[in-house]
């Protein structure tokens, strides 16, 4: 006769903490109403029962405690929903990773923007004092556009990304150093030779330079011959801004495969009038998803956003407001998959 599922048992079928679905099961006003609406539907249908002594003891002990208000954290950003903040997949990616985890451990969870039509850095102050949100995340903060000037005495605060911007917070992101190194390297493998990465000045201030740093790291390795600088797209550079100086580059330098964290690489490259692979190979550092078209290395983008939750929660438990000492890094790499944009070269 097969034993009766424990608490436990639900939390692993949710993929919660046990405290989480004891919490939720009391109605405890911390777990989201969503959260909590999921895990009486997974406790229904495993047939979990609460302990009748245990149940008592705790409305009993429920009275005694003082009413609280869900604690509260905001996702920032410089470029608001309506100005395009999801047309690439990476903020969405993050504020999703961010939202799930936060969520899951009993925060609110609010996404507000300092951007135009949106917040003032006057009237974001106002909100987060007014809603009494204490903590924040800088949720890869865009070069060029507007930074935040709060009272961080305030608040308890990460990053995702933005290096570039002031203060020095504990920080959370993607290994793109990692993921320029495995690429390189990869493509070596496949029997590339003339290697370059493509990349936009902002993304270069963003991560404080480590794709180039990474690039001239496996450059070390080559033949003076084989090592290609860099193509540095401008700030805000558009795709047809982008073209003739891709051209350029791919016909001065010899380019036989591009490394760049624009997953439209292939498409530009095609664009230009190179068939690819056949004659410009291309691999993509930040893919959201596996896509047999492009080769390259698939970003855990949502394990960032979750990480920096779980950061952000750490240090509000702790009330660790205010700028760190020294501010941590916390680095997710990614994976490389193969594409057909990027097959093994025939010599």
């Amino acid at each position: 006769m097969s034993s009766a599922p424990t608490i436990k048992d639900v939390a692993r079928e949710v993929g919660v903490h046990f405290t989480t679905v004891s919490m939720a099961l009391r109605g405890h006003p911390r777990i989201p109403v969503e959260t909590r609406e999921r895990i009486v539907q997974v406790a229904n249908r495993l047939g979990y029962r609460r302990n009748p002594a245990y149940t008592a003891l705790s409305q009993r002990r429920s009275k005694t405690v003082a009413i609280f208000q869900t604690p509260r954290i905001a996702y920032l950003t410089n470029r608001s929903e309506d100005n395009g903040l999801f047309d690439t997949a990476h903020h969405r990616r993050f504020v999703e990773g961010a939202k799930n985890q936060a969520e899951a451990m009993g925060y609110h969870f609010e996404l507000l923007s300092l951007d135009a039509g949106a917040h003032t850095r006057q009237t974001l102050q106002e909100t987060l004092r007014r809603e009494r949100i204490g903590g924040v995340i800088l949720g890869a903060f865009e070069p060029g556009r507007e930074d935040p000037v709060l009272a961080w005495e305030e608040l308890c605060a990460v990053k995702i990304d933005s290096l570039h911007v002031s203060p020095a917070l504990p920080y959370v992101a993607n290994d793109q150093f990692h993921a320029v190194r495995l690429a390189v390297q990869r493509l070596r493998e496949l029997g590339y030779g003339r290697i370059g990465l493509a990349i936009g000045v902002q993304d270069e201030e963003g991560s404080d330079d480590q794709h180039l740093c990474a690039l001239l790291h496996e450059q070390r390795l080559m033949e003076a011959t084989a090592r290609v600088p860099a193509l540095l797209f401008p700030h805000g550079a558009t795709r047809r801004e982008a073209c003739p100086l891709l051209l350029d580059w791919i016909k001065a330098e010899r380019i036989d495969a591009v490394i760049s964290n624009w997953t439209s690489i292939r498409g530009l490259v095609e664009q230009l009038g190179f068939d690819c692979p056949g004659q410009v190979a291309c691999a993509s550092i930040c893919l959201s998803r596996r896509d047999p078209r492009i080769a390259g290395v698939v970003a855990s983008l949502a394990l960032v956003g979750a990480r920096a939750a779980a950061s952000l929660a750490e240090l509000m438990r702790a009330d660790r407001r205010g700028i760190p000492v020294r501010a941590t890094r916390t680095l997710v790499k990614g994976t490389w998959l193969d594409g057909n944009s990027a097959p093994p070269k025939v010599r």
